[in-house]
């Protein structure tokens, strides 16, 4: 999850029908409309028919300029990604084009499969909904992936030391972004404790769709990276907790220990930090939320954040 960031223009239909020729030649555009909920870039279905009278849905996403500046190739690299995991039988949409060459619309984007489903935000069934979050981040990382087939792929600990040198002015106190900085500071970069996979870097309930029931997409694979999957687990944690409680992301945390076993949660607590500082970027202010709603996720994030300073702590007293 992402706060509000400056989105491209939307596509004109003369556009949309120039890159629908050029991704499937023969489809004819019936209508686009915008994608509620997109941040990070400017994303529109795109409703066409087939040669044979059938309709078929995809979706174009423009990217952002946060988007850019992380990966200037970043229609490129979550194609390429999105190839592969199809490939591996990942539950993600199938890519038809990416362009950055700009001679359709102004900036790069990626035409892809819709798929049919919508995020959950209040399950019937809590356990049953993290254990198929969590059985799905899981099977993302099992692919197994080598570091030469992702050569794409930023490395989760190079990007993130980089990050470090963005500080928010001033540092939020009620958060303890300072206590958080200094702590990655002086301990980053955590030891290579786990295989590096292939990681979604925002895998939270927005970005995960169900239909009756049951998971079946994972979408917007923008920040992807590679490295830990301590990395994602920890994200997914945290924005379990700020849904659905503490109880919630321990039990999510169990459910995936438990589909991988040889997950070393050593240096967690560090990743946890990783998580609860890139929140403090958040402008959560600018979303538009109850200001009792607000006050919630300040309050698990602050949670979230001691409970990461308190074992990070009582880890380096025992050594």
């Amino acid at each position: 999850m992402i706060g509000p960031v400056t989105q491209p223009q939307p596509a004109s239909q003369e556009q949309v029908t120039e890159l629908l020729r050029a991704a499937r030649p023969g489809w004819r555009l019936v209508r686009t409309r915008p994608m509620p909920g997109a941040t990070s870039a400017r994303v529109s279905v795109i409703e066409a028919e087939q040669p044979d009278g059938q309709r078929a849905a995809l979706v174009l996403r423009q990217y952002g300029a946060a988007n850019l500046k992380s990966d200037p190739h970043a229609a490129r690299t979550e194609y390429r990604l999105l190839q592969l995991l199809a490939a591996a039988g990942q539950p993600v949409p199938r890519p038809y084009l990416a362009d950055e060459s700009c001679a359709i619309l102004p900036g790069p984007y990626l035409l892809q499969e819709l798929i049919d489903g919508q995020p959950v935000e209040d399950p019937a069934d809590l356990t049953d909904f993290t254990g198929q979050l969590a059985g799905a981040l899981a099977a993302v990382h099992d692919c197994g992936f080598t570091r030469a087939e992702v050569a794409f792929l930023a490395d989760v600990r190079d990007h993130f030391a980089r990050k470090l040198g963005t500080k928010s002015v001033p540092p939020d106190s009620y958060l303890r972004e300072a206590e958080v900085r200094a702590a990655l500071e002086t301990a980053w970069p955590p030891p290579p404790v786990n295989r590096p996979v292939v990681l979604h870097g925002d895998f939270w309930p927005g970005n995960v769709l169900f239909r009756d029931g049951r998971l079946v997409g994972i979408i917007d694979w923008e920040d992807a990276l590679f490295g830990d999957p301590l990395a994602d687990l920890a994200i997914t944690r945290l924005e379990i907790s700020w849904f659905h409680g503490s109880a919630a992301s321990q039990m999510l945390t169990g459910q995936y220990l438990a589909l991988r076993r040889e997950v070393d949660t050593a240096t967690l607590p560090l990743w946890d930090l990783r998580a609860a500082l890139r929140a403090c970027g958040f402008n959560l202010q600018a979303w538009g939320l109850p200001a009792a709603r607000l006050a919630s996720m300040r309050a698990a994030l602050r949670a979230f954040t001691a409970s990461a300073l308190g074992k990070l702590a009582g880890r380096a007293g025992a050594a």
